[in-house]
């Protein structure tokens, strides 16, 4: 019983911090007031900065106690932050709570059951592979021996060197964080808690995907919800996305593959949408219309950032996030080429940025030019 209210304690907290910093973001920024987006947008930024934090903490040897609380302490000012300047706005929205079914009908509870199933499933399954051995493993020999990584966690032997492939991806400590502030189980946090809230992120931005392709139609984006959840339900091979998501949620690579390329997709779409919409037909001809003075627009610049906070979080996820630029460039460089903008190949590039820093690093590490030393 004990476990199971820490579970739902470290559930509700964990959303609440994503929403929170979400919030405060798009606050910031000028962004779209969207409870969901917000949601995405702090899962992204959370685990972006976490990456940053914790991998040179990790190579620098600094215990997890003190990561724990350098990482409470940013959360809880950003929740107060968020609070302070954000209470109203939250209530004014709970006041519109009606709004969600006139504008989803009866097709809100075909998306509540859809994601309801699939938490379901991924509580229920059980994967014993090596790579479920190495994400619980890793986050139960820190939380035990106070590191940050510097046990191997298939045999509990202390490591002289990290593993470039693992230790610069840093997803397994915020598991460990939470473990330790918290006092719940490393089995419970990975398997249940965050494989709960990695599903629930997952459909969220399919769900935006279907928004933005159906022009804003929330109950169509319902709908492609349910259908995916079907193409997830049938994937009969552990080579599809689909799969990953319903037996390995807790993985990193499962985040990789569910929420940061499909987030890539999403943005791609948003710039799609833009670009499209500053071009003025008149007398059959297309002109572009003057841009502002600034580099980019408000919104276009949001979207950019976006971009960057997911390829700085999908390093976060996976060692397998050297594939992340190229989801960038396969979404956005085509736009950039088919619309000419030419000044988007900057923040486009600064997209790639952590992609190639993380695959050069790796590289370096591999072919040992440098030596990630763990003690």
């Amino acid at each position: 019983m004990r476990e199971l209210i820490l579970a739902a304690v470290a559930l509700v907290l964990q959303l609440a911090v994503f929403y929170c910093t979400g919030s405060l973001l798009m606050h910031v920024f000028k962004g779209k007031k969207d409870a969901s987006l917000e949601l995405i947008v702090g899962y992204l930024a959370y685990y972006a900065v976490f990456e940053v934090l914790a991998v040179p903490m990790t190579l620098a040897l600094v215990p997890l106690s003190v990561l724990t609380i350098v990482w409470a302490v940013i959360m809880v000012l950003v929740v107060v932050c968020a609070a302070a300047l954000l209470h109203r706005t939250w209530a004014d929205r709970l006041k519109r709570i009606g709004g969600v079914w006139r504008n989803h009908s009866w097709w809100i509870v075909l998306l509540l059951a859809v994601i309801g199933l699939q938490i379901l499933i991924v509580c229920a399954l059980q994967d014993y592979a090596q790579d479920a051995a190495y994400y619980v493993g890793t986050v139960s020999t820190s939380v035990y021996t106070d590191t940050l990584g510097r046990f191997d966690p298939f045999t509990g032997a202390a490591l002289t060197k990290f593993q470039a492939r693992y230790i610069l991806s840093a997803f397994p400590m915020s598991n460990a964080v939470w473990c330790k502030l918290l006092g719940l189980p490393a089995l419970i946090q990975c398997k249940i808690v965050m494989a709960c809230i990695n599903v629930l992120a997952a459909n969220l931005v399919m769900y935006q995907i279907g928004k933005k392709l159906f022009h804003g139609g929330r109950k169509q984006a319902d709908l492609m919800v349910g259908f995916v959840c079907l193409l997830n339900l049938f994937s009969g091979t552990i080579y599809t996305q689909g799969e990953f998501l319903l037996t390995r949620a807790y993985e990193g690579k499962s985040m990789l593959a569910n929420i940061a390329i499909p987030a890539a997709f999403f943005l791609a779409l948003c710039l799609w949408q833009m670009w499209n919409e500053d071009e003025a037909v008149i007398s059959g001809k297309t002109r572009q219309i003057s841009e502002k003075k600034h580099l980019l627009p408000v919104r276009e610049r949001n979207v950019w950032c976006m971009l960057f906070a997911a390829g700085a979080s999908a390093i976060c996820f996976s060692g397998s996030a050297v594939i992340f630029p190229v989801a960038v460039s396969a979404g956005v460089l085509p736009l950039i080429l088919a619309k000419r903008k030419w000044n988007r190949l900057i923040p486009y590039a600064l997209c790639m940025l952590p992609g190639i820093l993380h695959a050069g690093v790796y590289l370096c590490a591999s072919m040992k030019i440098i030596t990630l030393w763990a003690s």
